[in-house]
Formats: structure tokens, sequence, C-alpha cells
């Protein structure tokens, strides 16, 4: 196995056939802790798993083997049909740090509908302080999609794909996969996302300065306190 490098990654044109690096890569002992996706215009809670809460996470699907560690990287996630037409969404992600500083925290995700790149995001978190937890928040425009290709992805249950690529200061240590199944949904149905925000409003996400919508905000809690915002070009 070599080592990939983010410009290796961006040139990929299809989903990978394994991982790209073995599951103890994770040198700096990055954990995750939340993730959630909202609909940006509606603040909609479309998404949350975290470590806090009990029980199978609603949407997601994880078939753990305790004999292969890469079954613990490989998600299944399933979301209405409306995420595929949302122009903008947030997503809020929670991880801590281990005792070493990253100079440079970097993620790449290309999703894939069968073996057609679809889209491509690279956010760049920078900085990670030893010991920190840290929130990165991210506002980004989706690209549209024709209706016939979402039609297809709806059609045709987890071949669309990802790979999410996590890079430390250039070096790969984190490499997950994950497949979706799209839900058709109509007037009289109740959306797939709606337990997330029956009962109380969802919280609402904050979006980094810059330009909108390519704008992410990050911030670290070492003990003493950190914030940065980066704009995405």
């Amino acid at each position: 196995m070599g080592d990939y490098t983010p410009d290796d990654v961006l040139q990929l044109d299809r989903p990978t056939t394994g991982f790209l690096c073995p599951f103890n890569a994770n040198v700096f002992g990055i954990e995750f802790l939340s993730f959630e996706i909202c609909d940006y215009e509606s603040k909609a809670r479309i998404f949350r798993v975290g470590k806090d809460m009990e029980g199978p996470t609603e949407g997601m699907e994880m078939d753990i083997d305790p004999r292969n560690p890469d079954s613990m990287r490989t998600i299944r996630y399933n979301f209405s049909e409306d995420v595929l037409r949302m122009p903008v969404i947030s997503t809020s992600l929670v991880f801590s740090v281990g005792g070493r500083e990253i100079d440079n925290f970097r993620m790449i995700e290309r999703h894939y509908f069968r073996d057609q790149l679809v889209k491509s995001y690279d956010f760049t978190f920078g900085f990670c302080i030893p010991g920190s937890t840290n929130e990165w928040e991210a506002v980004y425009a989706v690209p549209g999609l024709d209706e016939s290709l979402i039609e297809d992805m709806i059609n045709h249950p987890y071949e669309t794909r990802s790979d999410s690529f996590y890079f430390a200061n250039d070096t790969l240590i984190m490499h997950n996969k994950a497949s979706y199944k799209y839900t058709k949904e109509d007037g009289a149905q109740a959306k797939s996302y709606a337990h997330y925000n029956s009962g109380s409003k969802s919280r609402g996400v904050k979006g980094g300065k810059g330009t909108f919508p390519h704008t992410h905000a990050c911030r670290g809690k070492p003990g003493g306190s950190f914030a940065a915002r980066w704009q995405l070009v």
C-alpha cells in the first residue's frame, strides 16, 4: 500500500475498491464524537449521530465485525430524496485530538453514483491543538443534479457511494466509506428525518465568515480557547 496524497485522491473518478490506508494509520488519535447535517434554509435537522446517543441511530446502518476493523469505517445511510435537492446544507462535526499537534487537518470527500463522480468537497481545518476538542461547522452549496440522475439514485439504493479521506500534514490517516439509499417521498408522507425535529426546534447552524455559501467555521477547546475561520476557494 503506497502513500497517497491529497492530489492523488482528487484525481479519483470512481470509488476505491479498498481502503487506501490501514485502520491503525490514525497515529494522531483523532476521534469523531458527533456529526450533524441540517438543511441550512429551514434549519431542519436531517441526521445526527453521536457518542452521547443511546441505541441505534435512525438513518444509519453498520455491520460491525469484531474480527474486521474495516467494518467500523463502512456506513450505510438512508435519507429522504429531499436531501438531493437541497441547495445549501450545513454540517457540524465534533472531534477530539490526541497528544500530538496537527499543523494541517484536511478532509476530501468524493461522492459517486456508480462510477460517475457527482460531488466533491475539500475542507481544510488547519491547526489542531494537542488534547483539544474541536467543532467543525460548514455551510456550503450542494451541486445541482439533473432530475434524471436523481431518479436513478432513488431507484438504485446504495449505488450512490462516497470516500472520505482525512489528511494530517498531507499524510492520509483515515479513510471511511459510505453508501446511500434515498427514500421517495410524497406530500402525505412524513419526511424520513422528521423524528430529529419533533418536540423541539433545531438549534440552527452557524456558518463561518466569508463569501456565502463556501464557508466554514472551526473552534477548538483545549482548556484554553482557540478560534479560527477559513474561506473555502
